[in-house]
């Protein structure tokens, strides 16, 4: 039985992304491990790095399949959610590095200034959304999908009921300071976790 040239390609492209994947869950994975102990992930650029090269090679591939077949209609869109849904694992990873970035400065001198357990939570919660909606993507899961637009606004709620009780205080403290600092990339990373799910109904 022949294989459908534009399908084999199409799975050829699924493959890296599912690669890239593996590496983002990777690095979500040991954010959550740095959050909780406080300590900076020293490998996170190499994956940043791998993350990235995969991220263009699907974005290459997904580009020139649309250019060698000139798909219209459902082909076209999955293209189009593979370019979209490795840019949006890419961002992951960069807010990742981000929190890692906080980690870094402010452990500087010894100094531990870990997140309260809410902000630990809310990472848990986070790096979960992310696997929930890549698997709505591969599998096209409506009802996982709107798991994670629910969880997503879960973290919307942590997110403004911070932002609600810093505006109520003349000053913050250092964990305070960190909460609100790693409580905003981890709201970013659920947004993307969100993308990535919808892309389930546009294929």
């Amino acid at each position: 039985m022949s294989v459908d040239p534009a399908r084999r390609d199409l799975e050829a492209i699924y493959s890296n992304l599912d690669r890239m994947y593996n590496v983002v869950a990777k690095v979500v994975a040991d954010t959550l491990k740095s959050l909780s102990e406080w300590r900076v992930n020293e490998s996170l650029d190499d994956h940043l790095y791998l993350a990235e090269n995969l991220s263009a090679v699907v974005e290459e591939q997904a580009t020139f399949f649309i250019a060698k077949y000139q798909p219209l209609g459902p082909e076209l869109l999955e293209a189009k959610s593979l370019i979209r849904t490795s840019y949006d694992l890419y961002r992951i990873a960069r807010y990742c590095r981000e929190i890692n970035r906080v980690i870094a400065y402010t452990s500087r001198g010894g100094r531990v200034l870990k997140p309260s357990q809410q902000v630990e939570r809310a990472a848990e919660i986070v790096a979960s959304m992310v696997g929930d909606a890549y698997k709505a993507f591969r599998t096209r899961d409506s009802s996982l999908r709107m798991k994670v637009e629910e969880t997503d606004n879960m973290m919307d709620n942590i997110y403004d009921s911070m932002l609600e009780k810093i505006g109520k205080v003349e000053s913050l403290s250092q964990t305070e300071a960190v909460d609100l600092l790693v409580i905003r990339h981890l709201e970013r990373i659920a947004d993307h976790a969100v993308y990535i799910a919808r892309q389930a109904e546009l294929r």
